[in-house]
């Protein structure tokens, strides 16, 4: 009896294991190769929101004009990307320890993520977090009054 237990608990631990591998980790937003095309908004320096590290902000192209011109609306799959350094690195040249990106999605298609899909991943781009409340929330304070004067939609930041 103890050894059909025991190849039971095997055999359930074993099949259980198989289930969890058919669903495919959620790719990076962002190419690989973004820095041949993506420009910096924000230069090197600290941020105490991701956890006293060190920072620079890229734009995808088609989100460059709306960060820096404030006036435009991001389009749809627009990105603003934030590579996150070490602490000690004030220069943002040594390896990147993080990503933290937020890319547009189509205006009321995601009321709840405040029409942005939020993503961080480590250093070797795999994806570590995914719409956290966090950053929604605390992006959320940075959405102008309805009357459209103050902030600029949820960056949060001037360039």
């Amino acid at each position: 009896a103890l050894a059909i237990m025991r190849n039971l608990v095997v055999f359930a631990l074993v099949t259980a294991s198989a289930c969890g591998t058919d669903v495919p980790p959620e790719p990076a937003l962002w190419p690989a190769d973004y820095a041949s095309t993506y420009t910096e908004v924000r230069n090197c320096r600290p941020s105490v929101e991701h956890g006293t590290v060190n920072i620079r902000v890229l734009a995808s192209p088609d989100a460059l004009t709306p960060y820096t011109g404030r006036m435009a609306p991001f389009p749809t799959d627009a990105i603003l990307l934030k590579e996150e350094y070490a602490e000690a690195d004030d220069t943002c040249a040594g390896p990147i320890k993080h990503w933290t990106v937020m890319q547009k999605l189509a205006d009321d298609s995601s009321p709840s993520t405040i029409d942005w899909h939020w993503q961080k991943t480590d250093a070797k781009r795999n994806v570590t977090m995914s719409n956290d409340e966090t950053c929604i929330a605390c992006h959320s304070m940075c959405l102008p009054p309805p009357d459209g004067t103050g902030g600029y939609l949820p960056t949060c930041t001037e360039p």
